[in-house]
C-alpha cells in the first residue's frame, strides 16, 4: 500500500520522533491484523488501515522528539487498535499483543553500551602534526598507553569521508582508525544517525579508542586543520598510494559511496599547492569502484608504511 511506503519514508527521516515510533508500531500490528482477523474481508480491512494510518499520521504531524518509554508509547497503540478496529477475539487481541512484545527494541547489548559518541570538537587543536615518529612506549600488556597513543594521532594521517551513506562502512572505518592510532573525521550531510545499532556494532567494542569528530561543512573541517596536506583518493591521480610519498599528519579524503568526492570540493584542491589526488590502480576497469572500508584500508596501510619503515 502507498500509506506502507510512506511510513517507512517517515521512519528514515526520524527514527527518534513519536512520528516515526507509531509509523512502525502500526505497520507492526496491521500484519498481525490480517493474519489474525480472517473473518474481515481484505477490502474492508485495508480500508480501514488506511483511514488508521492517516489519522496516526496526522496526530502526530506537530509531535516533538519522544520523551516517553517506548514500551508505553506501543502499548497504548495496541489498545487504540484494539478499540478503533473492534477486536472483540481473545486470541485475536492476544496474537496482537504478542507482536507487540516482540516489536519493542530490545535492551541494549554490550557493544552499544560501549559506544561513547562523538568526540566534542574544542578538543581538536590546529596545531601542526609531529615531524617525527614518537617512542612507542607499552604497558605490562604490550598495549600502546595513552600518552603514546595520542602522539601517533598526532602524526598519523587522518581519515576523512565525505557524506558518508552506509552505516556499516563507517563503523568499519571506525574500527581501522581505533586499530590504527588515526582520527576520524565526517563531513555533514551524513545519511545516517551515528546512534544507529549497524553503525555502533560495526565498530565492536573499541569505541573507546575512536575519535571521531563530525564537521558541519568542508571548508570548516578545512580551517580546523590548516597546517595539513589534503590527500584526495579519487579516480584520474597520476599516482597510486603504494608510490605516492605521504607525510605526517596527512588528511585523506574519501567520498561518498554513491557520488564520490563532489567536483567543486576536487576543483578546489587542485588550484591548491595543499591538495593532491591518488587513485587505487585496478586491473579489471570494468570494476567500477572498490568498497570505501575497504579503500580506507589499503590508502592507510599505505600511508603508514612510509611513515613507518618496515610497518607490516
Amino acid at each position: 500500500m502507498t500509506t506502507v511506503r510512506s511510513m517507512k519514508k517517515i521512519r528514515r527521516r526520524g527514527r527518534n520522533t513519536a512520528r516515526g515510533w507509531l509509523a512502525q508500531a502500526v505497520k507492526t500490528y496491521l500484519r498481525a491484523l490480517e493474519s489474525t482477523e480472517a473473518q474481515t474481508p481484505r477490502p474492508e480491512l485495508y480500508s480501514q488501515i488506511n483511514e488508521l494510518v492517516g489519522q496516526v499520521l496526522a496526530g502526530c504531524d506537530k509531535s516533538e522528539r519522544c520523551t516517553e518509554p517506548v514500551s508505553l508509547i506501543l502499548d497504548e497503540t495496541v489498545q487504540w487498535l484494539v478499540d478503533e478496529l473492534g477486536i472483540k477475539d481473545d486470541e485475536s487481541r492476544k496474537a496482537l499483543e504478542k507482536r507487540s512484545r516482540s516489536s519493542q527494541p530490545e535492551s541494549p547489548t554490550p557493544v552499544e553500551s560501549a559506544f561513547k559518541g562523538l568526540t566534542p570538537l574544542h578538543q581538536l587543536t590546529p596545531t601542526p602534526p609531529l615531524s617525527l615518529c614518537p617512542e612507542l612506549a607499552r604497558d605490562e600488556n604490550g598495549s600502546l598507553d595513552s600518552r603514546t597513543v595520542g602522539k601517533l594521532r598526532d602524526f598519523h594521517p587522518e581519515i576523512v569521508l565525505i557524506s558518508p551513506q552506509i552505516p556499516p562502512n563507517t563503523g568499519t572505518i571506525a574500527r581501522l582508525c581505533a586499530a590504527m592510532s588515526c582520527r576520524l573525521h565526517l563531513i555533514e550531510p551524513i545519511a545516517f544517525d551515528v546512534s544507529e545499532k549497524s553503525f555502533r556494532r560495526a565498530g565492536l567494542d573499541y569505541w573507546q579508542f575512536v575519535e571521531l569528530y563530525v564537521h558541519s561543512d568542508w571548508e570548516k573541517f578545512l580551517a580546523m586543520r590548516p597546517h595539513r596536506r589534503v590527500i584526495l583518493v579519487e579516480t584520474g591521480g597520476q599516482k597510486s598510494p603504494s608510490d605516492f610519498e605521504f607525510q605526517p599528519g596527512d588528511l585523506l579524503v574519501f567520498g561518498a559511496e554513491t557520488f564520490g568526492i563532489p567536483q567543486n570540493i576536487l576543483a578546489q584542491c587542485k588550484e591548491s599547492q595543499r591538495g593532491h589526488i591518488v587513485t587505487i590502480p585496478m586491473f579489471d576497469r570494468g570494476v567500477r569502484s572498490l568498497n570505501l572500508a575497504n579503500s580506507v584500508s589499503i590508502v592507510t596501510h599505505c600511508a603508514l608504511a612510509r611513515l613507518h619503515k618496515g610497518f607490516s
